[in-house]
């Protein structure tokens, strides 16, 4: 499996180390990821409070059914904040790595 994969990784190594930002290419990409985030945190969400309600009938009658609920919308939320930030951090850390950079000090700056 590995060995299949090792051309994708390694293409895409150099894609990373050799890719530079134009100010056209940022605002697309943000575009995109705005979009992609307002669809993954909002309107999936919603989407299932309103199907929650009405397709299955969670009413406010039941508070077990309404709290299972919204503990699996905020869990669907926190989980896909948690994957944005955290596929950022990994894709400038990798590019950092593959470009020989040292790590950053601090990241805070300042004196010590």
């Amino acid at each position: 499996m590995e060995r299949r994969l090792r051309p994708w990784i390694k293409r895409g190594e150099d894609f990373a180390r050799t890719w530079e930002w134009t100010w056209t290419t940022a605002f697309l990409a943000g575009v995109g990821i705005s979009f992609v985030a307002i669809t993954t945190l909002a309107v999936i969400p919603s989407w299932w409070l309103y199907f929650a309600e009405q397709d299955l009938g969670w009413t406010t009658e039941d508070r077990i059914l309404i709290a299972f609920r919204d503990s699996v919308a905020m869990g669907w939320i926190t989980v896909w904040v948690v994957v944005f930030v955290v596929t950022a951090f990994k894709i400038q850390t990798l590019r950092r790595r593959l470009r020989g950079e040292k790590q950053a000090e601090r990241y805070s700056g300042g004196y010590r």
